[in-house]
């Protein structure tokens, strides 16, 4: 059975995978680099003290997110993660505005766009610390604390008796886990969740190309066609359904917003 797909988490999985390409963006990165640099250090500050708070605090993945919604609410600074605002944030605030105004001229007009900015910053500030890993491998007992969001469905726990490898052997047990595991996967689409969307990244791709680099929706199919792998239904009618569903996924209203200069 494919995954399936947690609104939320598939939103914030679509977000990444458009920054990712604005962060590879020659043109983008040269304005980003301009707006940071002079605020290097206080951002490397910033970094090191967010993290610091977040180990320090000992919440869970739900205190802290309700911490920082509620920090960040009614907040013009940033993304704030602390208790109380840190005497430097005022020094911030030249590139907090000058992320909003770049995140504005290229298109990325949402609420998350120059918060999710700033945190990239930090997350890159704390990855040559050493400080993060660029992969986690999570034990499956602690993906229950990894969202601050309740679950569509409870826990699933199996307990393997050791008369059952015993007398049965590891197949026959294998068996019966894989069918608790089918109702469990049944269990979780009945709470009305889909399968997730397998293009995600290629729907980001397609809207960049269409909003950032100016192209048609013929210029990306045709791309698409001849693209390895690529495939001739992706003409230019499925290329503008794709791009007006992944706008709705991130949440950005497009209307007027080809034409802008």
């Amino acid at each position: 059975m494919p995954r399936l797909s947690y609104p939320a988490i598939t939103k914030a999985h679509a977000i990444d995978s458009l920054l990712k390409l604005y962060r590879d963006d020659q043109g983008f990165v040269e304005e980003l680099e301009e707006i940071r640099d002079p605020y290097l250090d206080l951002i490397i500050q910033y970094a090191l003290d967010s993290f610091d708070f977040a180990v320090k605090s000992e919440l869970s993945p739900r205190e802290f997110f309700d911490r920082v919604i509620n920090r960040t609410k009614n907040q013009k600074q940033g993304v704030l993660f602390f208790p109380q605002t840190p005497a430097y944030l005022a020094q911030l605030q030249p590139y907090f505005d000058a992320l909003n105004k770049l995140a504005y001229r290229w298109k990325l007009r949402a609420p998350w766009a120059a918060p999710m900015l700033i945190v990239y910053d930090m997350f890159d500030v704390l990855k040559i610390k050493g400080l993060i890993p660029d992969q986690i491998d999570l034990p499956l007992e602690k993906f229950s604390s990894l969202y601050p969001w309740t679950p569509p469905v409870p826990a699933l726990e199996i307990k393997v008796p050791g008369w059952a490898i015993i007398l049965q052997g590891r197949e026959e047990v294998l068996k019966a886990i894989n069918k608790k595991l089918r109702q469990y996967e049944e269990d979780i689409k009945a709470a009305g969740l889909k399968e997730y969307p397998s293009s995600l990244k290629k729907h980001a791709r397609w809207w960049f190309e269409y909003f950032v680099h100016g192209k048609r929706y013929d210029d990306i199919a045709q791309e698409e066609i001849y693209a390895p792998g690529g495939s001739l239904v992706s003409y230019a009618r499925n290329v503008g359904e794709a791009i007006r569903g992944f706008s709705r996924l991130i949440g950005i209203d497009t209307r007027n917003l080809k034409g802008d200069s």
